[in-house]
């Protein structure tokens, strides 16, 4: 798995430095906070990753971005039911992202639109896993470090996810699930 990811993220930062103004190559750490309901004591994903690129198509202003995250984490016996819980979240993303660029600062927006798969193995236990349509909305700000690299400040952003109620890694007990990210990295352009 990590060979697979290693590998795209190479062939992702490739592919823009070869496109050079008109794309940018984002990765860096990523926090996942789910919503589990009311009485959970620890909600968070805190193992993660993300790679995001976005294809510029107006004066490095607006452009369409593809994000994929993966975050993980090893739940103690007691949180979620007498024994340990590892869980896994993936995401994948598209959709229009808007830059401005005020001197080195780059403040950005956009609206995602994907799917979430989310995974819960309790010790011993079966696998429980389901995919559901996820939205993703949110920014951040890239500061400039040379004409080619960005530092990823922060990005935040609301993370809505739809499993339904019979599904069996729904968590809070509704048909939608109010998440959130927080993020930093670098960024290749």
């Amino acid at each position: 798995m990590r060979k697979v990811l290693l590998t795209m993220v190479v062939l992702l930062f490739g592919g823009a430095y070869a496109i050079a103004q008109k794309a940018e190559v984002s990765a860096g750490y990523n926090y996942l906070h789910i919503d589990a309901g009311a009485g959970r004591t620890d909600n968070s994903l805190t193992e993660g990753f993300y790679v995001d690129g976005t294809y510029y198509l107006l004066k490095s202003a607006v452009g369409a971005t593809a994000d994929f995250s993966y975050n993980t984490k090893t739940f103690a016996a007691g949180d979620f039911g007498l024994t340990s819980v590892d869980a896994h979240a993936y995401g994948f993303h598209v959709g229009p992202r808007v830059k401005a660029h005020i001197g080195r600062a780059e403040p950005f927006g956009h609206i995602l639109f994907g799917f979430t798969h989310l995974s819960a193995t309790p010790a011993g236990g079966t696998n429980l896993n389901d995919n559901a349509f996820s939205l993703k909305m949110g920014g951040g700000l890239d500061i400039g470090i040379t004409h080619h690299f960005a530092f990823r400040l922060g990005e935040f952003n609301y993370w809505m996810t739809k499993f339904g109620v019979t599904s069996p890694v729904n968590l809070n007990g509704s048909g939608q699930q109010n998440n959130f990210t927080i993020s930093t990295g670098i960024v290749i352009r």
